[in-house]
């Protein structure tokens, strides 16, 4: 398979805070990789550092073999080759659900506003929300207007998408209306990296889980690998927290 995402040697940091201490990792296209790992172990900075939301201070990260560490690609190759969902919906609150999701085609790929209403429409009724196009965000609950953002980041069509804890803002009974429609993309083959505590859904989803800790990779492999037969302690202590957690939340 042709690789998708390529990160060498990536360190950064913030002021004298080292938050990535020398990543490396390969997915493949039309791959699902996992990253697990406690607060602070750097998923999230790993994942705006892939979409160049942060500048990185050493490495070299490639999508399908661009560079996409410095200034040489454009907004809108970038828009086209990753999009990501973030914890919060970030939906602008003045435009209908139709309008936020057309918004960057329209703008930043010069689509027209009928032919990107089509495909607006059909992201909405791929997310389940045909119905709510006319409403505004704000009319929506959590995992209503998560659906709308990834609808709106499916809209520029790109070939990788990164969730960054898409469901740690939603109240628990939203959290699996938005797993489903993740789910739904993995099936579907869209290559895609999620940073999750949600370790069942990793393991039923994921070719690959990768768990991080302090600005290290500490351990990767298959789901049934690193989820039930982890090799390092500092995995097994962290899962054995997260077990513990979910098990004190549902009694």
């Amino acid at each position: 398979m042709n690789p998708a995402i390529q990160v060498k040697g990536l360190h950064k940091s913030f002021g004298s805070l080292q938050v990535l201490r020398g990543i490396d990792i390969d997915v493949s296209e039309g791959e699902v990789v996992s990253v697990i790992g406690p607060s602070g172990s750097g998923k999230s900075t790993l994942a705006r550092c892939i979409c160049r939301l942060e500048d990185i201070n050493k490495g070299e990260i490639r999508l399908y073999g661009r560079r996409i560490d410095h200034k040489g690609i454009s907004i809108e190759d970038q828009s086209e080759l990753v999009g990501m969902i973030f914890q919060q919906f970030n939906l602008f609150p003045h435009l209908s659900v139709l309008d936020n999701v057309i918004l960057s085609p329209t703008k930043v790929k010069k689509l027209p506003t009928e032919e990107a209403r089509a495909k607006g429409l059909e992201l909405l009724d791929r997310v389940g929300l045909a119905d709510k196009r006319d409403s505004r965000p704000g009319e929506l609950s959590g995992g209503q207007q998560q659906r709308v953002a990834i609808a709106r980041a499916l809209a520029m069509e790109p070939r990788i998408m990164l969730f960054d804890e898409p469901t740690s803002a939603l109240d628990p009974e939203l959290v699996g209306e938005v797993l489903d429609v993740i789910a739904g993309l993995a099936k579907s083959g869209m290559t895609m990296m999620i940073i999750t505590h949600e370790m069942l859904f990793a393991k039923e989803v994921s070719d690959r889980v990768i768990f991080m800790a302090d600005g290290v990779i500490v351990e990767e492999g298959s789901p049934e690998l690193v989820l039930e037969t982890p090799e390092m302690d500092r995995t097994k202590t962290f899962l054995h927290r997260m077990l513990a957690h979910h098990v004190a939340d549902s009694d």
